[in-house]
């Protein structure tokens, strides 16, 4: 099983305008609703290819707004395990200005977090997993989660021989590359420059020269935007990126990077074969206006992706 964890979820809404006319009605060209949060689109790139019935996403959900996160999370066939909450859970809009290609997030507050409730969830993910089952950690921790939280949970199910795999930031992601050895690591150009405050970190070589003598987690990626990404899998080096494309919307495709990844993790792929498969699929995510990708643009997109292995 493939264990999601999604504390903080949302309804996420996507508005598309014209143009944003300030001060008059604006008439929605195309919304869409989908099951917000970033494992829910963790979940999304990963079902493309892994049995919806092996992904289970935890979450905390309430009120009527909780119950369309699970009725949206069926459509798409997610088996969710919720910690029941006292407050709605919440909707954040995504409004879109298509003439201009700007993109406005709205995003609202979650609820507060108290001791109980992160004690029931907790309880609840532990008692789930089972020997040898990969466990995610994606996005920040939610206030009132400690910041040692990923390192606790990990220390709970060391010797269930879970693969924790890990795109986080703050004081989370140093304390679980402090405190713990992840399975996998996958996060940007400027969360790695908190993990390490002192070096400098410019270039490619930069990165490449961290993964080779600083890293000592076998599976490590950084990616870098338009740049690509360079990474470090079964402890060898990789580099890749893809063809300029005229990106319409890039929320998730961070997310998407991650769900390809995990799949791959999960089906035991070529490392270069996983890292183009996961650039594939965050570049066709950023290509539409909403949090998705197409069949068409997946295959026109796959020759244009480069991944090759760094000789050390």
């Amino acid at each position: 099983m493939i264990h999601l964890i999604c504390p903080n979820p949302a309804i996420d809404r996507t508005v598309l305008l014209e143009s944003i006319q300030f001060g008059s009605p604006n008439r929605p060209v195309q919304l869409k609703e989908f099951p917000g949060g970033k494992s829910f689109n963790v979940a999304y790139a990963l079902a493309r290819t892994v049995n919806s019935e092996k992904i289970m996403i935890h979450t905390m959900l309430g009120g009527i707004y909780g119950e369309q996160v699970i009725n949206l999370a069926k459509k798409y066939g997610y088996t969710i395990q919720a910690t029941q909450v006292e407050k709605n859970t919440r909707i954040c809009t995504i409004i879109v200005d298509t003439w201009k290609k700007t993109v406005l997030p709205i995003y609202e507050k979650g609820f507060e977090l108290d001791d109980k409730t992160l004690e029931k969830f907790t309880s609840s993910l532990i008692n789930s997993v089972a020997e040898n089952d990969i466990l995610v950690f994606s996005g920040s921790l939610m206030q009132g989660m400690p910041d040692d939280y990923i390192a606790k949970i990990y220390g709970e199910l060391r010797e269930k021989n879970i693969k924790l795999c890990v795109d986080t930031s703050g004081n989370s992601l140093k304390q679980t590359y402090k405190s713990t050895t992840p399975y996998l690591i996958k996060i940007n150009d400027e969360e790695v420059q908190e993990v390490f405050p002192d070096k400098k970190l410019n270039t490619q070589k930069d990165f490449l020269n961290l993964l080779n003598n600083d890293i000592k987690i076998e599976n490590f990626v950084i990616t870098l935007g338009a740049k690509g990404i360079v990474g470090k899998i079964n402890n060898k080096l990789y580099e890749g990126y893809a063809e300029p494309i005229e990106a319409k919307n890039p929320i998730a495709s961070g997310d998407f990077f991650l769900g390809r990844m995990i799949a791959g993790i999960h089906r035991q792929m070529d490392a270069v074969d996983m890292l183009k498969d996961a650039l594939c699929y965050s570049t066709s995510n950023a290509m539409n206006w909403f949090p998705m990708v197409d069949d068409k643009q997946l295959a026109n997109i796959k020759s244009s992706i480069v991944v090759k292995e760094i000789t050390r």
